[in-house]
């Protein structure tokens, strides 16, 4: 049993541990919108309200429309930890709280190229993927995390 309970503790406190280097890991993420946005820049902040959809609207009166990738997806996990403070199973009670508002979670896209596709034809939408994903013929780049000086960690 001793060594039962070592393993179930070791495997509870591994995750934290291994955050951190997950998060390094994944580097830089590029915040991207469509080439016709009229979205120019955003903020670490101003991403975590629209994310946790605390702010529905943008400063122009349009509906934010944020979208995610899968939530074991190593860039989603790494913007999660960046951006909201928290993984995204770490969200759940946050989401049952909203639902009772009638507030849903943004949309999961299953690939950085469905990220940038789908900002290209929504005006209002944002979007996270490597760096090298971004294709810049549908998408732009507003905000950069984890680049230069460690920006969004």
């Amino acid at each position: 049993m001793r060594g039962w309970a070592a393993a179930a503790l070791s495997a509870l406190l591994a995750p934290a541990g291994a955050l951190a280097a997950d998060v390094d890991r994944v580097g830089p993420i590029a915040v991207v919108v469509g080439t016709t946005s009229p979205i120019r820049d955003v903020t670490i902040d101003s991403l975590r309200e629209v994310y946790l959809r605390r702010r529905r609207i943008w400063a122009d009166g349009t509906l934010a429309l944020p979208v995610n990738l899968p939530a074991d997806h190593p860039v989603r996990r790494s913007f999660s930890q960046r951006v909201l403070g928290r993984l995204p199973e770490d969200l759940g009670s946050h989401w049952i709280r909203l639902a009772f508002e009638g507030v849903r979670p943004p949309p999961v896209l299953q690939s950085a190229q469905a990220v940038c596709a789908y900002v290209a034809v929504e005006p209002a939408a944002i979007g996270y993927v490597p760096p090298s994903a971004v294709e810049p013929t549908s998408c732009r780049v507003v905000l950069r995390i984890g680049e230069d000086t460690g920006a969004g960690r």
